[in-house]
């Protein structure tokens, strides 16, 4: 009985020290250093709040990715690669970086919400060689009531340098960055229509 035991033991600790080398092997990615700020930011966003939403599927670390060529309705995750944190978190910290957002539960001082509502973010396979990343989704500029001002839809690619989660790691953060310097130019081509008067909490000294 006592050799019983200690077999099983033995084998438990085995278990163990074998699932801590796997956990070791999985490569964990963010988006890297903060991006510096866009040219025009000198914080005049500062009064519009930042809202990401992601379908209850992406609200997870793993690094999606479909097989077009194969099955693309079936969603897929790197076994051994993650993200640090929930995509949508991560990219909302991006967004705040390069544009001086702050969150919906932020100062005072904000007047507007921006909701971007994230409906795709993963790497496609066009065949087993050539991946692309893609996000996709809807941008809306809300007023002080909640009511919204405008809307466009958002459709960003970028090719994948190598097949691999790595790549998709690396295309994913380039779409990321993209999607920052369309919304600004978005936001200033608004401005400059008059449709985000009071937007700005500086705008009048930004003519």
């Amino acid at each position: 009985m006592k050799s019983l035991l200690m077999c099983l033991a033995v084998c438990c600790l085995a278990a163990c020290a074998g699932s801590a080398r796997n956990a070791s092997l999985i490569e964990a990615y963010d988006f890297g250093l903060p991006p510096r700020h866009l040219p025009d930011d000198d914080g005049r966003w500062s009064s519009v709040a930042l809202e990401v939403s992601v379908p209850s599927w992406f609200d997870s670390p793993g690094i999606e990715y479909r097989l077009l060529y194969e099955n693309p309705l079936k969603l897929r995750s790197y076994a051994g690669s993650r993200w640090v944190g929930a995509p949508g978190l991560l990219l909302s910290q991006r967004l705040r970086q390069q544009l001086g957002f702050v969150g919906v539960s932020g100062h005072g001082a904000v007047t507007c919400l921006l909701r971007l509502e994230l409906q795709e973010f993963s790497q496609v396979f066009d065949t087993p060689e050539r991946s692309r990343a893609l996000l996709q989704g809807r941008a809306s500029l809300l007023d002080r009531g909640r009511r919204v001002v405008v809307d466009r839809l958002i459709d960003i690619e970028q090719a994948a340098t190598t097949p691999d989660a790595r790549g998709g790691v690396v295309a994913l953060v380039s779409v990321s960055d993209e999607l920052g310097r369309q919304l600004a130019a978005w936001l200033n081509d608004l401005e400059k229509r008059g449709t985000l008067k009071g937007c700005r909490v500086t705008a009048a000294h930004y003519p």
